[in-house]
């Protein structure tokens, strides 16, 4: 009798095992298949913001010439819309010129006074030389731009 109670204990031993193997190969299925289902749209739809984004900027350049403008002169590079880097952020400078367009033109031909943050005017100098060689449009197109920034 002993030997038939070794056997049964033997038998559901096995039969709770592979129960576990098969309950954990079908989770660790779920999880596998649910991760790739979903993450796949998101590359997708990155990828497809990218190639819009892409395909919107240069329509974007030819609508605001002053941002080209803003952009190829190398404003931007201590410029940003929001953010202060070297210089003031451009939304700082539109509200500190806000219907003063001839203020910060002046400023920018050399001619005026740094109203946004004088302690860094020293620091814009050497770019001052570069804005008062720009054409009286291009000029303007900056201005109109950075004005547009509100």
């Amino acid at each position: 009798m002993t030997v038939f109670f070794l056997a049964m204990k033997k038998i559901n031993e096995q039969f709770l095992i592979s129960n576990m193997k098969r309950i954990t190969f079908i989770t660790i299925s779920l999880v596998l298949i649910m991760g790739v289902s979903c993450s796949s749209p998101k590359k997708e739809k990155s990828t497809a913001t990218k190639e819009v984004a892409t395909s919107i900027e240069p329509m974007v350049e030819e609508a605001n010439p002053g941002k080209k403008l803003y952009k190829d002169k190398g404003c931007v590079v201590c410029h940003q819309v929001n953010t202060k880097l070297v210089g003031p952020a451009i939304k700082d400078i539109a509200a500190a010129y806000s219907g003063n367009k001839a203020g910060l033109t002046a400023f920018l031909r050399g001619e005026g006074k740094a109203i946004v943050d004088p302690s860094l005017a020293s620091v814009m100098q050497p770019q001052i030389a570069i804005t008062k060689a720009l054409p009286a449009e291009e000029l303007d197109e900056i201005v109109n731009y950075i004005l547009s920034n509100k």
